[in-house]
C-alpha cells in the first residue's frame, strides 16, 4: 500500500467534477497505481449501478469486491476500504479510508479532523486465488527459506 491522497474534496451537493474522490484515492493506494489509473466513481451517472462497474474494472487486477455491513463478529485481514460518517464534512456523509485487518492505515483526506462511526467494509477478493499465490518463504519472512513450495 502507497499513500495517496485525494485532490478533490466537494461534498454530495458540489457540482459532479468538485466532490470528493476519497473512493479513488484509497483505491489507487490499495492497488498501488497512480490516481487517475482509478475511476472516479463521483463522476458516473447516478443511474449507473457503480459498484457492478467498479468490480467489472476490478476484474483487470484478477480482483473482485463485496461489500460488508458492519454488525457481527467479523474478522477481515488485509488491505479493505472502510466506509465511515465523515467528521469533515458536515452534511453527515461518508467517507472511506484505506484499512488493513480492520484498522486505519491510510486516510486520503490530508485535512480530515477524524473519522466517524463505521458504516460497512469493501473487501477485495481474488477472482482466482491460485493466481493470486505468492511463494510461501515470501508471505512468511523467511520461515521456508530453502524449501521449494511442493516441498512445504
Amino acid at each position: 500500500m502507497i499513500k495517496i491522497y485525494q485532490t478533490k474534496f466537494g461534498g454530495i451537493d458540489a457540482p459532479i467534477g468538485e466532490r470528493g474522490n476519497c473512493w479513488q484515492a484509497s483505491v489507487a493506494s490499495i492497488l498501488e497505481i497512480p490516481l487517475d489509473e482509478v475511476p472516479n466513481i463521483q463522476e458516473w451517472d447516478e443511474e449507473l449501478h457503480w459498484f457492478d462497474e467498479f468490480r467489472k474494472w476490478l476484474e483487470q487486477y484478477g480482483l473482485g469486491a463485496i461489500g460488508l455491513a458492519t454488525g457481527g463478529n467479523i474478522t477481515i485481514q488485509g488491505y479493505h476500504i472502510i466506509e465511515c460518517k465523515s467528521t469533515t464534512l458536515e452534511s453527515g456523509e461518508t467517507h472511506v479510508v484505506v484499512g488493513l485487518n480492520q484498522e486505519v492505515v491510510h486516510d486520503p483526506n490530508p485535512n480530515a479532523k477524524s473519522l466517524g462511526e463505521v458504516v460497512d467494509y469493501i473487501i477485495f477478493t481474488a477472482l482466482d486465488p491460485a493466481k493470486a499465490r505468492k511463494p510461501l518463504h515470501a508471505v512468511l519472512g523467511g520461515i521456508y527459506e530453502g524449501k521449494t513450495e511442493s516441498q512445504v
